[in-house]
């Protein structure tokens, strides 16, 4: 893997660490490598990251354990590979919502939109609450969730100055801070709200867009 923006070489060195020994090129081994990350998601959706073992994802794929570790020289490689997955994924979501912000409503609407992505991320991935909460655990996977809010925090940082090229440079800087801003209350209230009944959390999220994102939205883009 190349050093990634933004990235410092230490950094990059502890994600290094945790990523697959190899990512297979030839079909069977591909078939292989994925089928293993497949029954990791069951596995892991099931029972939660601590409760499985790698010699339990090694049945599961019908493989031997020394199979297993010629990809993944531990459990935090299969971890770490399925979250740069699904971030990847919300990365992706999250620029189409953004792409076309022109003004201040389109901007209102996409951030807006990106609680109820991220939130649908999480309801439609097997796992996923689970895998984000083992990136909590580890330094090394934290990189790949900070990585993953500073990716976000550029694009909506992105559109908010398209909505106002005009303007100055400080408000350009204020634009970087409340992007920050943003992309924490989003990530903040959609991982509250995947821990709670779906009643509950269609709640909170509503209360998160209407008292607490909508008026700072305005407020930032004022004219």
């Amino acid at each position: 893997m190349q050093l990634r923006k933004g990235k410092s070489v230490p950094e990059d060195a502890a994600i290094q660490q945790i990523l697959p020994r190899k990512e297979p090129v030839q079909e069977r081994s591909r078939k292989r490598f994925e089928r293993i990350l497949e029954e990791a998601t069951g596995l892991i959706d099931a029972q939660g990251v601590d409760a499985v073992a790698m010699k339990e994802i090694a049945a599961a794929a019908e493989i031997s354990i020394a199979s297993l570790y010629q990809y993944f020289p531990d459990k935090a490689a299969i971890i770490a590979t399925l979250a740069d997955r699904f971030y990847r994924e919300g990365q992706a979501c999250v620029q189409s919502l953004f792409a076309t912000v022109v003004d201040a409503a389109s901007f209102e609407a996409a951030l807006l939109g990106m609680v109820d992505s991220y939130y649908g991320c999480f309801l439609e991935m097997p796992g996923a609450f689970a895998i984000w909460q083992a990136t909590q655990a580890d330094r090394r996977l934290q990189l790949l969730d900070e990585e993953d809010c500073a990716i976000h925090v550029q694009t909506v940082q992105a559109a908010m100055l398209r909505t106002r090229p005009d303007a100055d440079s400080q408000w350009a800087a204020e634009a970087e801070v409340m992007a920050k801003l943003f992309v924490g209350a989003i990530a903040g209230a959609v991982r509250a709200a995947v821990a709670l009944p779906e009643d509950e959390a269609r709640e909170l999220l509503t209360l998160c867009k209407t008292r607490m994102l909508r008026p700072a939205i305005r407020a930032s883009l004022a004219a």
